[in-house]
């Protein structure tokens, strides 16, 4: 195999972050894959400036164009550049490689309201960040479009020194003004330790009354929580891989993009913040823990519940329709789709021994189930995966 010319590249991205650090993977990993780049790299803080030292020289760089300084260096250095941040404009100078805003913000809205949430809350990033609002105005006409309801906290520096005290106070109200059960979509796993500390200190039970669902995660962050935090799957390392290629058929001569390449996220990646049997009606919420303990290993139907609970079919889903506005029979197959994706995703089993692990008896009831309800079949699903790393 020919490798082209080794490539020095500079990497004007914050490495304080495991989203950060996931990116950087993604570079190394295609660098390494094309015979091994040069990286010119410090290690920096969120709010740190990001600059080229005065005597570097490379063949590009990838970066979070976070203000108009680091993007003037670049112009001034008539550098190929790839923007990995939903900071800064795409152009054809600086193109963007990004994780899909709206599909992170209907992701996640898609989650709640199958949990049958009806009111929902978010805390965005600090707003001298001058992050867009795209997301919260997607998870706003989401959950608004479906008939919930969504209040925005301001965003305050929730660790700051100064009136510590104070500002914990103010969350503390606003969570307890919320209308419960909420769901609270927050922007990072630093905001969500934050918001599920005040809820555990205050006797707001997590998730029952307060879930939280982080946009960016970052596992340090997760651990120091009292409760670990859910969080969306942005394939930060696919941002990085597909950032790297880009950037380097710039060098080669090609024209950038006309349009941002949008990465969509994986997958929600659920913890206990989130993992809630949320139902006012006792007899819906022991079906449910009926059902996650039964259906996604073995044949389950909407009798066995019946039978267990000793209730009547009609008044089973009756209590599931008016507490979760849907049926047992669809939360059975929510719990099994849930299980397939996620074998589909982590293993390399067989669609037949998947089938046989989710309570199939025949693959092919496992397929047409899947395709109902993912539009793809389960092989062409595990393609999509793949093709993602």
């Amino acid at each position: 195999m020919r490798f082209p010319e080794r490539r020095k590249i500079a990497l004007l991205v914050q490495t304080s972050s495991d989203w950060s650090r996931q990116i950087i993977q993604g570079i190394a990993d295609y660098a390494t894959e094309q015979g091994g780049w040069d990286f010119w790299i410090e290690f920096r803080g969120l709010k740190e400036q990001l600059k080229f030292p005065a005597s570097w020289s490379g063949h590009g760089t990838i970066c979070r164009l976070t203000d108009n300084r680091i993007q003037q260096s670049i112009l001034k250095r008539r550098l190929p550049a790839v923007n990995v941040s939903w900071l800064g404009k795409h152009s054809s100078r600086i193109p963007k490689v990004i994780s899909d805003e709206r599909a992170c913000a209907t992701l996640a809205a898609e989650f709640f309201l199958k949990k049958g949430f009806r009111s929902f809350g978010y805390i965005g990033p600090d707003p001298t960040s001058n992050y867009p609002e795209t997301i919260l105005k997607e998870f706003r006409s989401q959950v608004e479009t479906a008939g919930g309801v969504c209040f925005d906290f301001p965003y305050y520096e929730l660790t700051k020194e100064a009136d510590y005290q104070k500002q914990q106070q103010r969350l503390k109200q606003w969570l307890w003004e919320l209308p419960k059960p909420v769901a609270l979509l927050v922007w990072s796993s630093k905001i969500g330790r934050e918001v599920s500390t005040v809820c555990v200190n205050h006797h707001l039970e997590i998730p029952d009354q307060v879930a939280i669902l982080s946009i960016e995660h970052d596992p340090l962050m997760s651990s120091l929580s009292p409760v670990p935090l859910s969080c969306i799957n942005q394939a930060p390392h696919v941002v990085g891989y597909e950032a790297a290629k880009l950037l380097d058929q710039m060098i080669q001569g090609k024209p950038a993009p006309d349009e941002p390449t949008l990465i969509p996220p994986l997958a929600i990646e659920e913890r206990a913040s989130t993992d809630t049997l949320f139902a006012n009606d006792d007899l819906v919420r022991e079906a449910i823990q009926f059902i996650r303990l039964r259906a996604a290993q073995e044949p389950l139907q909407v009798s066995d519940i019946t039978q267990q609970l000793n209730v009547s079919r009609r008044i089973l889903e009756h209590r599931f329709q008016k507490a979760l506005h849907r049926s047992p029979a669809s939360e059975i197959r929510q719990e099994k789709l849930k299980r397939i994706t996620k074998l589909l995703q982590e293993t390399n089993l067989t669609v037949s021994q998947i089938a046989v692990r989710c309570g199939f008896q025949h693959q092919e009831a496992m397929i047409r189930m899947f395709g109902r309800l993912m539009g793809m079949s389960p092989r062409e699903y595990r393609q999509s995966i793949h093709s993602l790393k």
